[in-house]
């Protein structure tokens, strides 16, 4: 798969010659809804026997029209390009969100990104919206099309009733239900980060943590303990996490990812690694002694391992 950055207005030289079936949209966790959002573009493509491109931004929509600087997502945007190319995009282009793409009317961002960008077909989901103003939905990009391209609008997805969606997986990660989260994601939700020093706490307990330097604008699933596995030099470990203050050592102001990894005591001070949560295992606990933190370790040690062994992950 090969990644486009692109500003507005685009430059033809760099867009790919020939037309393609464009899939549009954010994207922000490439979650089952957007899975099956691309995989009927792929469909598409095939059918067409032409590529397939994959349109997102740089930043949220909402950065630029609501000024929501701090929003935290569920994907970087390399991690949104290694799913894409699991799932068969030929190319990603990525939109600079800037001043020019952020204030086109919903015609001109059709004559001048969608068409700029030699779509033959357009796929888009049913809430997907362009451009600014009230018009900008899907059931007028028909009369903006003029018949230039084809549309194919991919219905609402549901899971237990509920529709599949960025905010609702946000909300179960706020909310410590990684279990839930994972199940509209299709996938394990993962932060990645560099190993840097702690305070050594948790040697002297016996249960050696790896302190995760995650990304500021990534969002953290609730504070809390939970059954994870982590990735170490392109190997997998069972482990257990905490994200939260510290409160048994004085309430601290920044959160901190500790991550206690089985049958594992390499030095790995400055590696990459990657969290991969999977069950919500208990909240953030103030203990009175060291010894009754110990001992609710050993439990979560346990139960980490119990729900390994029960489960398919």
């Amino acid at each position: 798969m090969q990644t486009i950055n692109v500003a507005f207005p685009i430059k033809q030289n760099k867009i790919p010659e020939g037309p393609v079936v464009l899939a549009l949209g954010f994207f922000d966790g490439v979650h089952l809804g957007h899975q099956r959002l691309i995989q009927k573009a792929r469909e598409a493509a095939d059918q067409k026997q032409i590529p397939l491109m994959v349109m997102t931004f740089s930043q949220h929509p909402r950065v630029y029209f609501a000024g929501q600087e701090n929003f935290e997502y569920l994907t970087t945007l390399e991690e949104k390009a290694s799913c894409m190319a699991e799932l068969g995009v030929d190319y990603l282009t990525v939109f600079d969100f800037a001043e020019g793409v952020g204030a086109l009317s919903p015609k001109d961002f059709v004559d001048q990104v969608i068409v700029e960008l030699h779509a033959q077909v357009v796929v888009a989901g049913f809430d997907y919206t362009y451009g600014s103003g009230k018009l900008a939905d899907m059931a007028h990009l028909p009369d903006y099309a003029e018949k230039r391209f084809e549309i194919i609008e991919i219905p609402e997805q549901e899971f237990a009733g509920r529709k599949i969606g960025s905010t609702l997986i946000r909300d179960y990660l706020d909310e410590g239900k990684v279990d839930e989260a994972n199940q509209l994601l299709g996938y394990p939700y993962a932060i990645s980060g560099k190993v840097v020093p702690g305070k050594q706490r948790g040697r002297q307990m016996g249960f050696r943590t790896a302190n995760l330097d995650y990304p500021a604008k990534k969002i953290l699933p609730g504070i809390g303990v939970y059954s994870t596995k982590i990735k170490v030099r392109g190997v997998w470990y069972e482990a257990m996490t905490s994200v939260g203050y510290n409160v048994t050592f004085g309430a601290e102001k920044k959160i901190f990812i500790e991550t206690n990894i089985f049958d594992f005591d390499a030095d790995i001070y400055g590696d990459e690694i990657t969290v991969a949560w999977y069950h919500y295992l208990r909240g953030e606990e103030m203990f009175d002694s060291m010894d009754g933190l110990i001992d609710q370790l050993h439990l979560d040690q346990k139960h980490t391992k119990d729900y390994f062994k029960n489960s398919s992950n």
